[in-house]
């Protein structure tokens, strides 16, 4: 049974921890500021603003953040302060039971998408594909959805993405993410179990070929095999070189012309608008182009 963490309330405290990439102080200066003016306190991990070449902080401090943040019965929610690239270094070092027994909001999206799958699998928690805080200043109506659903105020559960790749209806656990972090996964102890699943996919700035490269592997890894439908992103920046004639939504409608499951294009969470925050670990309906979700994310 998936574990849901508890809404979120005015007055809480939210901790922000930067398990991946290094993080500019500025921006996600700004992003506090906004949390704090919506009625929440706000807590910084220790390795937050350190920098270890690329990484925020070595991988034991980045780690110790992330852990020490789930056992503060203070911290209500764990926002990640940016993506880039670290997660996956992780991973193996991660302790669910730590997790299992401390369930929260955990939130972030891109390379996120190595811990928020991890936590879905691992420890049966519900975590949440949203918006990182030192882009919420970049991504106002973003951030204020994402509130909106953590502390319940938003109610309602259908979403639509831009159209509709291959028609049909499903019901499925939701899970994915970013892409090229997806694909990174195959082979390893954390690669993403899709069976009877819906998987959302997106990603930015990478060319048709390399969005028809890494589907390809997903096909032969078996990952597209049993699915119960899929989900993709807006895909922003995925444009060929102007002496190709194909387009993103080419290469995904070829890679899915057989598919006996629904697929549907254009969800705007993620890279891109990042409007929608998307609840992992739950169940969802996906007819057409609709998404449902068919529980809350969030405990009673």
């Amino acid at each position: 049974m998936m574990r849901k963490p508890s809404p979120l309330r005015r007055g809480d405290v939210i901790g922000i921890i930067a398990p991946a990439g290094a993080v500019d102080e500025a921006s996600l200066s700004i992003g506090i500021c906004m949390l704090e003016d919506a009625g929440f306190r706000v807590r910084l991990g220790s390795a937050a603003l350190k920098k270890s070449g690329y990484l925020a902080g070595t991988d034991r401090e980045r780690l110790t953040d992330l852990h020490t943040m789930f056992r503060d019965p203070e911290i209500k929610a764990i926002l990640a302060a940016r993506g880039g690239y670290g997660c996956g270094r992780l991973l193996s070092m991660v302790d669910p039971d730590i997790i299992r027994a401390h369930p929260k909001i955990f939130v972030g999206y891109s390379d996120i998408t190595y811990l928020l799958n991890d936590l879905v699998q691992r420890a049966s928690l519900v975590t949440f594909h949203g918006p990182v805080v030192d882009g919420f200043h970049r991504r106002p109506e973003a951030a204020a959805s994402l509130l909106a659903m953590l502390t319940g105020e938003r109610v309602r559960w259908h979403e639509a993405a831009q159209e509709v790749v291959q028609p049909g209806t499903a019901e499925g656990l939701l899970v994915g993410g970013c892409l090229s972090v997806v694909v990174s996964t195959l082979g390893t102890p954390y690669a993403i179990e899709t069976r009877d699943r819906l998987l959302f996919l997106e990603d930015v700035n990478e060319k048709p070929y390399r969005i028809d490269r890494m589907l390809t592997q997903l096909r032969h890894a078996g990952m597209l095999d049993g699915l119960a439908g899929v989900i993709f992103g807006e895909m922003v920046g995925c444009t060929a070189a102007e002496d190709e004639r194909v387009t993103v939504r080419d290469v995904i409608a070829d890679a899915f012309a057989h598919a006996p499951y629904p697929v549907a294009f254009g969800l705007p969470s993620g890279h891109g608008s990042g409007l929608l925050t998307l609840a992992l670990g739950v169940r969802a309906r996906l007819a057409g182009e609709r998404l449902t979700l068919l529980e809350s994310p969030l405990s009673e």
